[in-house]
C-alpha cells in the first residue's frame, strides 16, 4: 500500500514537472513564495527597451528590471554595489576602478547567452557617447574624460575615459571630480551593452523582444506592441545568466498595457493584476490592500506672472500667511504630507542626502498678520479685482477636493471666494505654458538629478515664468560639483530664493504609491520613478 502511494506521488510530481516551469515546482514544494509570475499594468507601451536611449516612464519601469549596473539601490533606496564586488577611488577623485562579480551572463530570447565582461561596460559607454546613438542622457556623463568631445563628434568614442584592463575590471578616468559619479553608475544610461548581440540585432536593438538582451534579473520572453491593438503586453521571465549567481525570487513579470485608469483599477481589484502603482497626484483608491509609498512630488500654488495684483511679493506673502495649515492638515488624508519646502523629505539616496534649509517664518500660517496687512496693502479697487479669479487645477489631480481648506481660509481673510477651476490636462498644460491663469495648482516632480529637479522649473525650464539666478547657478554645477554638500548648498540657496519670494506656496508632499495583494512580499519600490522592483518579490 505504501509503495503504491509512493508511486502515485512520484507520478503526480513528474506530471506536474512536465506541465509547469521548474521554478514553480520548486516553489510548490518549498512553499517559500518563489517562482511566482507577477502581473501589473502600465498606462502606455514602452517606446524602447534600450537603456542608453530609454526616456519614457513605461520603458524605464521595465528596463530597471531587465538590466543591472556596477552600482544600484537596495530596497530602502540606499546606494549600494550591484555587479561590482568591489571598487576603489583615487585620492584625486579622477579614477574609479571596479571589479566585477564572476560568472554573470547575458540572456535573450532563443536561449542566447554570452559572458558578461568589463568590455560590455566599455561598449555601453561608447554607445552612450556616440553621436549616432543620439542618447538624450549623454550630457550627464560628460565628467568622463573626452566624453563631451566624443559626443560632439570631435574625437572617436574609443578615446573616452572608460577602459577594461581585463575581463573583470572596469576603469573610469574623469575630466574633473564628480561627487555624483557613483550615483550616475546606478542609472539606466550607465548599463552595459553586449556588442556581439547589438551587432546581430540589425538596427532593432531594444525595439523587439528578439532584439533585447538582458544582464539583470529578468529577460524579455514576449513583447506584443501592436499600435492599433488594445491588449498589448510585455512578458519578463527570470534570467538564468543572472539568477545562477545572484538569487532571484520571482519567476517573472507580466506587464499589461492598459491606458484606461479605471480599467487598471478594476483589474487590480478583481485579482487580474497583483500590483498597481499611483503617480504623485493620483489618489490610491483601493481598500484593504497593502501599500508602499514615499513622497515623490510636491504640490503647491503658483501665482501667474501676468497677474498685476500678484506681481507684488507682499501680496503673495499675505496669501501664504492666510492659509490655515492646521485645517488643511486635518481635512486631508494621512497619506498627504504637510509641505513646507519644494523638495520632499526622503531617506532615499536618490536625493543624495539633501536637507531643506527653509528660512524661518516662510510657509507659516499667520492669520492675524495677514488680516492686518490686507487692511492697507491694496486699494478697494485692487481688492475687488479678486472677484472672478480662480485656482486652475488639472482634472487628473486626485486630491482637489481637499483644496477647499485653502479657499475657505482665504475667504475668512479676504471676504472673497476664489473657486477652483477644474480643467482637462491638455488645457491645463497649455494655459500653464502661456501664463493664462491667476493661481494654479502645480506639481513638482523629480527627474534624474534628485533634489535639483525641484528647482529647475524656476530655472532653465522656466515652467511658471518665474526665473531665479540661484536656480540657474545650481543647475550649472550639477555633475560638476566636487562634493555633494556643495551641490546641496546651491540647491538649498535656490529653494530659499523661490520660497522667500512666495511665487510658489507648498501645500502637500505627494505620495507615489504601489498597492499590492497581501499575498505579495518583498516588493521593492522607488517613489521617485514609480518603479516596482520584482527581483526579490515573493507570493504566498
Amino acid at each position: 500500500m505504501k509503495k503504491t502511494l509512493f508511486c502515485i506521488i512520484i507520478c503526480a510530481s513528474l506530471l506536474f514537472v512536465a506541465c509547469e516551469p521548474i521554478d514553480k515546482v520548486v516553489s510548490f514544494f518549498a512553499d517559500d513564495g518563489t517562482g511566482y509570475i507577477f502581473k501589473t499594468s502600465l498606462p502606455s507601451d514602452p517606446e524602447n527597451l534600450d537603456p542608453q536611449l530609454c526616456n519614457d516612464p513605461s520603458g524605464e519601469k521595465i528596463c530597471k528590471n531587465l538590466y543591472a549596473g556596477l552600482m544600484g539601490y537596495d530596497s530602502g533606496g540606499k546606494l549600494t554595489q550591484k555587479l561590482a564586488r568591489d571598487y576603489t577611488i583615487s585620492e584625486d577623485g579622477l579614477s574609479y576602478t571596479f571589479y566585477l562579480i564572476e560568472g554573470l551572463k547575458w540572456h535573450a530570447l532563443g536561449n542566447y547567452e554570452h559572458d558578461l565582461t568589463a568590455d560590455d561596460f566599455v561598449y555601453g559607454f561608447r554607445r552612450l557617447m556616440d553621436p549616432k546613438t543620439a542618447s538624450p542622457h549623454s550630457e550627464k556623463y560628460f565628467c568622463i574624460k573626452n566624453a563631451e568631445a566624443a559626443r560632439n563628434g570631435f574625437i572617436d568614442v574609443s578615446e573616452i575615459g572608460v577602459s577594461a584592463p581585463d575581463k573583470l575590471t572596469v576603469v573610469f578616468t574623469l575630466e574633473y571630480p564628480c561627487a555624483e559619479f557613483l550615483h550616475l553608475l546606478a542609472e539606466l544610461p550607465a548599463m552595459p551593452c553586449c556588442e556581439d548581440f547589438f551587432i546581430t540585432s540589425g538596427g532593432k536593438y531594444g525595439l523587439e523582444a528578439e532584439a533585447v538582451c538582458s544582464n539583470g534579473p529578468f529577460f524579455v520572453r514576449y513583447w506584443l506592441h501592436d499600435p492599433y491593438g488594445k491588449s498589448n503586453y510585455v512578458r519578463l521571465r527570470r534570467n538564468p545568466g543572472y539568477s545562477d549567481v545572484i538569487p532571484v525570487s520571482a519567476g517573472g513579470v507580466n506587464y499589461l498595457i492598459t491606458s484606461d485608469e479605471e480599467q487598471r483599477l478594476e483589474d487590480f481589484n478583481s485579482g487580474a493584476t497583483d500590483v498597481l502603482t499611483f503617480s504623485p497626484g493620483e489618489a490610491p483608491k483601493t481598500d484593504g490592500s497593502e501599500l508602499i509609498s514615499g513622497f515623490g512630488g510636491t504640490a503647491g500654488l503658483v501665482f501667474g506672472k501676468k497677474s498685476k495684483i500678484f506681481s507684488s511679493n507682499e501680496v503673495r506673502e499675505v496669501f501664504s500667511w492666510a492659509i490655515d495649515r492646521a485645517a488643511l492638515k486635518d481635512q486631508a488624508p494621512d497619506i498627504l504630507g504637510e509641505a513646507r519646502s519644494l523638495v520632499p523629505p526622503s531617506d532615499s539616496m536618490y536625493l543624495r542626502g539633501y536637507t531643506s534649509r527653509v528660512p524661518e517664518g516662510v510657509c507659516e500660517t499667520d492669520i492675524s498678520m495677514a488680516e492686518y496687512k490686507w487692511g492697507f496693502l491694496l486699494s478697494e479697487r485692487e481688492k475687488a479685482s479678486l472677484i472672478g479669479m480662480s485656482i486652475m487645477v488639472p482634472s487628473d489631480f486626485g486630491y482637489s477636493d481637499y483644496l477647499t481648506a485653502v479657499t475657505d481660509s482665504w475667504y475668512e481673510v479676504f471676504s472673497v471666494h476664489i473657486p477652483l477651476d477644474i480643467v482637462n490636462p491638455r488645457d491645463y498644460a497649455e494655459r500653464l505654458k502661456s501664463g493664462d491663469y491667476d493661481i494654479a495648482l502645480a506639481i513638482l516632480e523629480p527627474g534624474e538629478d534628485g533634489a535639483a529637479d525641484f528647482i529647475k522649473p524656476f530655472g532653465s525650464k522656466n515652467r511658471f515664468g518665474w526665473v531665479y539666478k540661484e536656480a540657474l547657478e545650481a543647475e550649472n554645477i550639477i555633475c560638476r560639483s566636487e562634493t555633494l554638500s556643495a551641490l546641496n548648498y546651491a540647491v538649498s540657496e535656490a529653494e530659499n530664493a523661490v520660497l522667500s519670494d512666495h511665487t510658489f506656496i507648498p501645500i502637500w508632499y505627494l505620495p507615489s504609491a504601489a498597492v499590492f495583494d497581501d499575498d505579495c512580499e518583498d516588493l521593492g519600490f522607488d517613489p521617485f520613478g514609480g518603479t516596482v522592483y520584482f527581483e526579490n518579490a515573493k507570493h504566498f
